[in-house]
């Protein structure tokens, strides 16, 4: 035999046993279709599961503001003068009374003393013709004379002493002195502006809320304040709008903190947690949420025949300890461990012995 037909025949030989080795294994059959019986080798899955039960929890709104000076008043002058001292210097922290300018007292303390004059003469003419009238020797026209004299002696000794009092510039409250546009030597008129003062113990914050939530905010509530600083308060509600800002359609509101060591400045941003009410809240471990094939968020169940459920829910907040959802019935057996694994009407086993306790916060 040539080398030629040689090769030919070995190929031949593997194509037949490469043909006939196919043959033999479609053949061959299991060892259930062998014996004719179905398989029960399938299991049931084992998921770990938790029963949770709803819980009401506050409901707080976000309320975006800023920090604000409790009273700013401008200081003016009610008589006019020369500036002699002005000791409420910018940045300055005065009292009620203290001292913030002092203008030139001039001839006002002599027309005080001149006023003052008048006034015990005319009492003393009053007095005298009081004595005769009482005895008959004075007209009833006569005394009254004395006495429109004498009132018109009081009242100018009042507005000289008023006028005096009024060259020293005091401090109506306890504050801040935020400008002083005055230096010694000015002359100050009538209704000049001698300091900008700012109160700020206790200290406002001020936000806007919108229409659809400020029915739910009430005076008095109590308020957790946030500044940009990181420093947070406890406050309360002191205010709530009547009319809303005509732009943004929002209402204002305010709260007051106290601030003793006047450490909070006005005009920082703030975050006020307002509370407006209460809802009915899982709390669960954000490893339960899971997207279904349509992209919604929810988390899969088990109903009371064990079947596995998805059910969509919606996070509300968040917590240390947890995500808080809604849109679960009150009671439910959550799958916590697994839930990836399993599918909507598959029959399960489920496992409530627990991992980590969950605490409402």
């Amino acid at each position: 035999m040539s080398n030629r037909n040689l090769v030919a025949l070995v190929i031949a030989i593997s194509m037949a046993v490469w043909l006939f080795s196919g043959t033999f294994a479609s053949n061959q059959v299991t060892a259930d279709e062998y014996t004719g019986e179905p398989s029960d080798s399938k299991e049931i899955q084992l998921v770990r599961g938790m029963q949770s039960k709803a819980a009401n929890r506050q409901i707080f709104l976000d309320v975006r503001g800023q920090t604000r000076a409790n009273r700013t008043v401008q200081v003016r002058a009610e008589v006019s003068g020369i500036v002699e001292q002005v000791p409420g210097e910018k940045g300055k922290k005065v009292r009620a009374g203290d001292l913030l300018c002092q203008i030139a007292i001039d001839s006002r303390s002599s027309d005080l003393a001149e006023a003052v004059a008048e006034l015990k003469s005319s009492q003393l003419e009053y007095d005298g013709i009081l004595d005769l009238k009482q005895r008959g020797l004075q007209s009833e026209i006569t005394l009254a004379k004395a006495k429109a004299s004498l009132e018109q002696s009081r009242s100018q000794a009042r507005r000289a002493e008023l006028a005096l009092s009024k060259t020293r510039i005091i401090a109506p409250f306890d504050g801040i002195v935020e400008s002083q546009p005055v230096e010694v030597g000015h002359l100050l008129t009538t209704g000049a502006l001698c300091v900008t003062l700012i109160e700020i113990d206790p200290i406002l914050v001020v936000g806007q809320v919108a229409e659809r939530n400020i029915g739910d905010i009430h005076f008095g509530d109590k308020v957790q304040v946030e500044l940009i600083t990181g420093e947070e308060y406890e406050a309360s509600v002191s205010f709530i709008g009547r009319s809303p800002d005509a732009a943004t359609r929002t209402y204002p509101i305010e709260v007051i903190i106290k601030n003793p060591g006047d450490s909070v400045r006005a005009g920082l941003t703030s975050t006020m947690r307002v509370p407006i009410g209460l809802e009915v809240a899982h709390l669960i471990s954000p490893a339960s949420l899971l997207l279904d094939d349509e992209g919604v968020m929810g988390v899969r169940i088990v109903d009371s025949e064990n079947i596995v459920r998805f059910k969509a829910v919606k996070v509300v907040s968040e917590s240390a300890n947890g995500v808080w959802v809604t849109g679960l019935p009150e009671q439910v057996n959550l799958i916590t461990v697994g839930q990836e694994d399993v599918f909507e009407g598959q029959l399960v086993q489920v496992d409530f012995t627990p991992l980590i306790s969950l605490v409402g916060s």
